[in-house]
This record gives structure tokens, sequence and C-alpha cells, in this order.
């Protein structure tokens, strides 16, 4: 889940949001009727979480959401979000049918409704082998880290008390890791998915402490689609009660990814 900036939409919109909330719904029987289901998706989403093009692997997320679209013998057409704090709009107006992976947080509930969870989210303290995993927020607070500003990440940073001269920003996630593979932070702070997705790349990385509150990351509907939200949950809470859950979660994750997604939602 490649980062996605800034992290919620902006509180500024919200009035002009809630105004067209109600205009641009398309529950389940248009959806069926059209037989085509829009995924709003980062442009610069990894393709090991959503890949935008339906050739080659279709990474974690779109491997999920094309079980729903053939059980339900739709098309899935990826749509290509360029600022990813224009999703919650889009979707609102009508330029798709849902949100890939997005945090459930109170201030997006006001605009939109989420399905069930698709995967915990959690803030990790990541650091690199051979350096030993930061365990606590004291060992947290000697360190330099890297954040990306602007993100859900950068502000648990912030509620953890860390000096603000112990934090460097950098543009994006792979700024990040790299700031840590040449030493010039001895930590960086992303969320679960993230590094569990970083880690095939690196097998160095390795987790620590966890920070703030576990969050989940869902799927985003319209709050006018209630019987297409009803079909995803039933999909999604049917999909982790088969064996083809666990594969595709060790397939893109890792043989550990099961532990570390159980220690996220705990």
């Amino acid at each position: 889940m490649k980062l996605r900036l800034p992290r919620a939409a902006p509180a500024l919109a919200l009035p002009l949001l809630l105004g067209h909330a109600s205009a641009a719904g398309a529950d389940h029987a248009e959806i069926k009727a059209r037989g085509v289901l829009r995924v709003l998706v980062s442009a610069d989403e990894n393709p090991a979480w959503f890949a935008l093009r339906p050739e080659g692997p279709p990474g974690f997320e779109r491997e999920v959401f094309e079980g729903f679209a053939r059980l339900h013998k739709l098309k899935l057409e990826a749509v290509a979000v360029e600022r990813w704090d224009q999703a919650i709009p889009d979707l609102v107006q009508g330029k798709g049918d849902v949100i890939a992976g997005i945090n459930d947080t109170e201030e997006r509930r006001q605009l939109i409704d989420f399905t069930a969870a698709l995967v915990p989210s959690q803030h990790l303290v990541v650091t690199r082998k051979p350096a030993q995993p930061i365990r606590s927020l004291e060992e947290l607070r000697a360190r330099r880290i890297a954040v990306v500003p602007g993100t859900t990440w950068a502000q648990a940073v912030a509620a953890a008390s860390v000096p603000k001269e112990q934090v460097t920003g950098f543009a994006d996630v792979d700024d990040c890791l790299e700031a840590l593979r040449s030493g010039r932070v001895g930590a960086a702070v992303m969320d679960v998915a993230d590094f569990l997705l970083q880690r095939r790349a690196d097998p160095a990385l390795q987790d620590g402490v966890a920070l703030g509150s576990s969050l989940r990351s869902a799927w985003g509907v319209r709050k006018t689609d209630p019987e297409l939200r009803r079909q995803l949950d039933a999909y999604l809470v049917n999909l982790k009660l088969t064996p083809t859950w666990s594969r595709i979660v060790v397939q893109y994750f890792g043989n550990d990814a099961l532990r570390i997604l159980g220690r996220a939602r705990d």
C-alpha cells in the first residue's frame, strides 16, 4: 500500500462534500446492470498492493477485489486518483463506486461509509539489521527518525513526544527507507502493510514498537449505497474464513504476515 498524501480529506472540504453526499448514488443493482465496478485507487499505488494494469500480477488488494467482481459477474475497472485527497470527493461525486484500502477514521465517517476491515492498520517503528529493533518509546526518542510530513505516521511520532530535532521529513516511504539504509536516520515509521510490502524487497527491515492505537484499512463507499456496502461486507467476512485468504496474505506479505497483522489487530 504505497503512501498516499494526505491520508485524510481536508477538514475545510467537509461542508461542501456533505452537500453533495446524496447526489451520486450507484447502489449494487445499478452496478450490476452496468456490469462494471469502478475502484478508485491512488495513481502511484504500489503494484504489489494494487496493480493499475490488468496485465501481470494483480497485487494483494486487486486480487481481493477481483474475487468480488467474479462472484458478482462484474468487470473490475481501476480509476486512478492523481491526488489522494481527491479520493473521497471523487467517490461522492460518482467518479467511482468504491475507494480501495483507506484508513477508517471518525472524520471520514462523516463523509462516507466503510466496509468491514480489509486489514488492520497500525503504525510501526521500523529499523534495519544489524541494528536492534526498537522496543520502547524511550529507545525511539533517542534515535533520529524518518517520517513523511502531513501523514498519520508523522502524527504518531509527534504524539509519542519524540523531540522535533530528532525527526527528519522525507518526500515518501522510498526516501525514508533510503535514509535508513544509508545510516542518515536510525528508524522510520510506517503502516504495518507498507512495512510488510517493503520487507519483501529488503528482508533486513524489522518491526519494533507500535505507535498509537490500531486503525483498520477498509473500502470506502457512499452513504447512499447501503446494498453495495452489505455485499462487500459479506464477501470480505466470508473470504477471511477460507484458505484463500491465508494464501494471498502469505503470498504478498510473507510467511509471518498473519502474525504481524494479528498483532496490529490486537
